[in-house]
């Protein structure tokens, strides 16, 4: 532990001094050579290793289905899963479990309508995801058409769609909420790491209590020091202490 964040919980006994509280790491990329993670399992193993050591106990990996661009599948990811899990528990002492980050595309809302099963994890979640930088005109339909399947949708890192955050206002994150759609906040936008405007929305979101999840959004041992970094937030530590996080019920 650096000697800045030994001083910054010193004198405060209450706070959280890692993240035991959540878990699971519901949201990471840690199966090797799939998408833009990890790529290999050395790393993988050291992705682990890491997370144990900020207080992570159980690993669910979601590697991006992507068409075009990761075009992954159940196949292929239980296949990179097992590769992982032959080393895994001797190394770290556990097992890797694994789901999917859907991206939501023209053809997603289809895909989930013809019946094909879909990677979930724990309670019939399901981890999706939108283009960052311009409105998906199909979400809605896509986060629907999930809920009439009895799937419950997560949408991934909520914070960096910073079009959604009109007027600095809520709204449509509270419209997400009302329709039963869960809010995942990645833990480095704390820090200021993807922006100050994602930085301001993950606090805003934490402020009013809509987040349902926390994830690391890992890629490489290089981002765990800013995970760490993050729980210098005041923002996190209250998050860690409110009991409305669902990690731990993973």
């Amino acid at each position: 532990m650096s000697s800045v964040f030994g001083r910054f919980f010193s004198g405060n006994k209450t706070e959280h001094t890692d993240f035991s509280a959540l878990g699971a790491d519901m949201h990471a990329h840690i199966i090797p050579g799939i998408d833009d993670g990890s790529q290999d399992v050395a790393t993988s193993i050291a992705m682990i290793k890491g997370l144990q050591e900020l207080g992570f106990s159980k690993f669910i990996s979601t590697p991006h289905i992507m068409p075009g661009v990761f075009n992954n599948d159940e196949e292929s990811i239980r296949a990179a899963t097992e590769l992982l899990n032959q080393s895994a528990p001797k190394e770290t002492g556990t097992t890797v479990q694994y789901a999917a980050e859907y991206y939501i595309d023209d053809d997603f809302p289809q895909m989930v309508n013809s019946g094909k099963p879909l990677l979930t994890f724990g309670d019939q979640y399901v981890l999706v995801e939108a283009n960052m930088m311009s409105r998906t005109r199909n979400m809605e339909e896509a986060l629907f058409e999930l809920r009439l399947r009895g799937l419950r949708p997560i949408l991934a890192h909520v914070e960096r769609y910073p079009y959604m955050y009109e007027h600095h206002r809520l709204d449509q994150y509270e419209k997400l909420r009302d329709a039963d759609v869960l809010l995942q906040v990645n833990l480095r936008s704390f820090t200021g790491n993807y922006g100050e405007i994602q930085k301001r929305i993950a606090r805003h979101l934490a402020d009013a209590g809509m987040i349902s999840f926390l994830g690391t959004d890992l890629h490489n041992p290089a981002q765990l020091a800013i995970i760490r970094e993050s729980m210098l937030d005041q923002h996190v530590q209250n998050l860690l202490k409110s009991g409305d996080l669902l990690n731990n019920t993973l």
